[in-house]
């Protein structure tokens, strides 16, 4: 780029890139995964089923599986394939596969046919992170006075909807698809944050304080 741009115009926007920085996640080497990514990106644009190698953190050994790859995700760090399973029963869920776990890839002489429907950017707007599968629930947060501030600073969700309290706080309400996306945002907010719906999540962020106190109880 350097040797097609004028000497007065790399000037000018180095002068720029001397004033901005981008402070992101540590960066992460996909140097050993760029053989695997190829293959997918190609599989990606001519629509064929690849048959992968694929190491999930709960299981001791990789196993095989044959996907209907549809896209590649960028998110906080990490390399993220989405992808149907070819031998699911229609209509097929997109799944998403961490690029770090594939072990191999290889494409096959098979074609799938895309869904017309799907739209990657609609498909994960509904979610707060990376998380697939099921439909969005609304979660109800009581954020106090203190820590409001920063929660309407910084949004969760860009439908999320906040009720002012006359204490100052508000209620937030997010949708999700997991309750992972939304466990850690309220712990780490502490006594300033109370989930109030769904029940289920409530329960589970109970036991999960439970367990921490007991840890720490000298």
């Amino acid at each position: 780029m350097r040797d097609s741009l004028p000497e007065a115009v790399w000037e000018h926007y180095e002068k720029y890139r001397r004033i901005l920085h981008v402070h992101a996640l540590p960066a992460k080497s996909y140097r050993q995964q760029h053989g695997t990514l190829k293959v997918l990106n190609r599989a990606i644009l001519e629509h064929r089923v690849v048959q992968i190698e694929y190491q999930s953190l709960r299981q001791p050994a990789s196993h095989r599986r044959l996907i209907e790859p549809y896209g590649v995700v960028f998110f906080q760090g990490s390399l993220y394939i989405i992808a149907a399973v070819a031998d699911d029963e229609p209509p097929k869920q997109p799944r998403h596969f961490k690029l770090d776990r594939f072990r191999k890839a290889t494409a096959l002489d098979r074609w799938f046919k895309p869904p017309a429907d799907f739209n990657l950017q609609q498909h994960l707007g509904q979610s707060l992170g990376i998380f697939a599968g099921g439909r969005a629930r609304n979660f109800r947060v009581r954020i106090s006075a203190y820590a409001a501030p920063w929660v309407i600073e910084d949004p969760w969700h860009p439908q999320q909807q906040i009720e002012r309290r006359r204490d100052g706080g508000i209620t937030l309400t997010v949708p999700a698809v997991h309750e992972l996306e939304i466990i850690p945002r309220v712990l780490a907010l502490g006594a300033e944050a109370e989930l109030l719906s769904p029940a289920s999540c409530r329960r589970q962020i109970a036991e999960t304080i439970r367990e921490m106190a007991a840890r720490y109880d000298e």
